[in-house]
């Protein structure tokens, strides 16, 4: 077979074959500029992170690189840490490298609110406050991430008792950062000292922000009064979003911590309900018919182990609760049930009663102590083995009249080595109170 082709066609393919380098050069080309664009771009990034003075080394108006280069020798060591002129220890000429270094960035990025935080810094160092705030301002418009911006103008707004100004900045920086509550919780609480600028920060307060919680948990660690917390909390009682469990603990524990026993006894009792507020005596929850709120001042249960303690209902009547303990099998850690308690000086009988079974070489213990760990006021007999029913235990105990402004009633497993501790069983205890001894008596 003879094989023959049209001029036209011939000529097609021709070009076709001849076409082909040319073609493939420039995709070569091409792709290699398109790599060196994606190295050279990458590694700038990369080095303007970790080497900006390499990285303009290669590329001089890098805009990241310059920031990073004079960021680098302002940004402070924490955000409420800024160097000040001695720390830097830069000379005039090398402020206005930096500041040049700044705005030739801004002008490749006329948008970046930390070219305009620097200038602020800058502007700062240089002593002038008006510059330095325009700047700042900039910055924390340009973007709420900004965190040193939105930090400065915060307290600068104090600082000019700006509180609504104050407010919104620290409202801000919780949101967006949940790690600036330690340094934003000293200015709200020198706000919340101020009595021009508290009603501000109630009204804040009371929106509920998602750091509320936090903020009450690191306030006492910037307090000159211990009120003041309990001010705030009041202030929130009536309002759309009133204290939670969790906030009013915190605060609790901080009286404790400083041993203002009275003053967390009389916040507990302001933030009672009604109806538990009439049912509170010498102790609380006797009957235990509420599960504990982590209070002081009502049952604590801290978790043990191979053990398990609960509020349930008792066996013969579902309608009450009792406490209720189960013991092991094997060695337990139990770490004990308590309450405070404030108790006048004087004589006083606790009493209740419990049922079931426990067993090993030491049974459970009722004491009542003074707060901080004192010889105990008085105890009950130790419980140990087989009660199939109800049954009355008390004993006596006298207050001292002075050293011993609270106190705690204490369950514990009584055993005094690692080998008391291997019991098992169940255990109810119900209807526990206390009363003064002359009103047991009659």
């Amino acid at each position: 077979m003879t094989l023959s082709f049209k001029p036209r066609a011939a000529q097609k393919f021709y070009n076709k074959i001849a076409l082909k380098p040319l073609h493939l050069a420039i995709f070569l080309l091409s792709g290699l500029a398109l790599a060196w664009l994606v190295i050279s771009h990458s590694l700038i990034a990369y080095l303007s992170t970790y080497s900006p003075d390499v990285a303009l080394s290669i590329r001089a108006n890098a805009s990241q690189s310059l920031l990073r280069f004079a960021a680098n020798e302002l940004d402070p060591i924490a955000p409420d840490q800024g160097k000040t002129p001695e720390q830097l220890r830069l000379s005039k000429s090398q402020i206005i490298e930096l500041r040049e270094k700044v705005e030739k960035a801004l002008v490749n990025d006329p948008l970046s609110a930390r070219a305009y935080r620097l200038l602020g810094q800058i502007a700062e160092i240089k002593g002038s406050d008006r510059k330095a705030e325009k700047f700042m301002h900039a910055a924390a418009r340009r973007s709420l991430h900004e965190n040193f911006a939105i930090d400065w103008m915060m307290r600068k707004s104090v600082e000019r008792k700006s509180y609504q100004s104050a407010a919104y900045y620290a409202d801000v920086l919780l949101r967006s950062t949940p790690g600036m509550t330690p340094y934003v919780t000293p200015v709200l609480a020198r706000m919340a000292e101020d009595s021009e600028a508290m009603p501000v920060l109630n009204k804040l307060l009371a929106t509920n922000p998602n750091w509320r919680r936090a903020f009450f948990n690191q306030l006492g660690a910037s307090l000159t009064d211990a009120r003041t917390p309990f001010n705030l909390l009041l202030s929130l009682q009536e309002s759309a979003a009133p204290p939670t469990r969790e906030e009013l603990n915190a605060y609790e524990a901080f009286l404790f911590e400083h041993r203002l026993y009275d003053l967390a006894y009389y916040v507990w009792l302001q933030f009672l309900p009604p109806d538990r507020l009439e049912s509170a005596g010498f102790l609380f929850n006797g009957d235990f018919a509420k599960k504990p709120s982590g209070s002081r001042f009502d049952w604590q249960v801290p978790p043990g182990v191979n053990v398990i303690v609960d509020f349930a209902s008792r066996p013969e009547n579902a309608a009450n609760r009792a406490l209720v303990i189960d013991f092991g099998p094997g060695r337990v850690e139990f770490p004990g049930i308590s309450q405070s308690i404030m108790l006048p000086p004087g004589a006083y009988t606790l009493k209740g009663s419990f049922m079931g079974d426990i067993r090993g070489p030491r049974g459970v213990q009722w004491s009542a102590r003074c707060m901080g760990g004192a010889p105990p006021l008085g105890q009950s007999q130790m419980i140990l083995g087989s009660h199939p029913e109800w049954r009355a235990f008390e004993f006596p105990l006298v207050v001292p009249e002075k050293g011993c402004a609270a106190q705690m009633i204490e369950l514990k497993l009584a055993a005094r080595s690692p080998s008391e501790k291997l019991v098992f069983g169940v255990l109810w205890f119900d209807d526990i109170s206390l009363s003064r001894a002359q009103e047991a008596s009659n």
